[in-house]
């Protein structure tokens, strides 16, 4: 599989093991950003632009992965008004299937048992926490939350929601994008002020079509070379008919290549009617 983009990835490296020249893979990158209150997020996906539309089911999806988090968590059944933890739920597309994750302080994690050991203890000391009492809250077990509230972030809730997703294809929706990698991100910021500090900030929403993966720690779930294998293949069977990059070879180029020169399509002086004619009556 031949890859024509303005970026790298990280399983640009398996191009070195050989590539299959009549596979393409145009990953051009499209990414569209947008913010607003919660009372905004139905009407977000009916003004999603076109290239955009397809997204509309994961995002449904989305809406039914857990992100609160808090130092106390038993602050969600009290009229408490506390800090909590900003969150960012992801869902990765990748050839046909859907991989969520959540980022805290920057890092992305799959799994939700490594985040209290991958968070820096100076993060968790902004939150009066350490890894040891940050486990033993995602280790809670919470049946349901209150009807009025996203469900807590536990390992129990994660993997439950996950395994939902697991195995689940969404080939309709690659197929339609003309792409095998897609990504949404929201924010959540989390924050409930004291009333007289204002109301809460706004969540952020991203899209992006082929986006930049090593960032993501994607790599964690697909090494370069399984990652470029995967790609190759549904590039070359489900995104069959995505559509031969626009050739930018100058005219003169592609005619060398093909074996000519500046004089096959011109008619020479001796080979003109004219001309031998008059060598005949001179």
């Amino acid at each position: 599989m031949r890859i024509i983009s303005d970026f790298k990835d990280y399983y640009d490296s398996a191009l070195g093991f050989g590539i299959d020249p009549n596979v393409r893979y145009m990953r051009k990158r499209e990414v569209l950003e947008r913010t607003g209150g919660c009372e905004t997020w139905m009407a977000e996906k009916k003004a999603l632009p076109p290239l955009f539309g397809p997204l509309q089911t994961i995002l449904d999806l989305m809406g039914s992965l857990p992100h609160r988090l808090n130092a106390n968590i038993n602050a969600h059944y009290q009229r408490e008004y506390s800090l909590e933890i900003p969150t960012m739920v992801k869902v990765i597309g990748f050839c046909g299937l859907l991989y969520p994750a959540i980022e805290i302080d920057g890092k992305t994690f799959f799994y939700v048992e490594k985040v209290a050991s991958g968070l820096s203890p100076d993060f968790l000391k902004k939150y009066r926490l350490d890894a040891e009492k940050l486990d033993a809250i995602l280790q809670q077990k919470r049946t349901k939350s209150p009807p009025w509230k996203t469900e807590f972030l536990t390992t129990l809730s994660w993997t439950k929601r996950c395994e939902e997703i697991a195995g689940k294809r969404f080939d309709n929706i690659f197929i339609e994008m003309g792409a095998p990698i897609f990504m949404i991100e929201r924010e959540h910021q989390n924050i409930r002020r004291d009333r007289s500090h204002g109301p809460t900030r706004p969540d952020m929403v991203r899209y992006a079509i082929n986006p930049f993966l090593k960032p993501h720690d994607f790599q964690k779930v697909f090494g370069p070379a399984e990652a470029f294998q995967e790609l190759a293949m549904y590039v070359g069977n489900q995104l069959a008919r995505q559509p031969d990059p626009i050739s930018t070879v100058s005219d003169e180029i592609m005619r060398d290549q093909k074996g000519f020169d500046k004089w096959s399509f011109r008619r020479h002086k001796e080979d003109d009617t004219k001309f031998k004619k008059s060598l005949r009556n001179p």
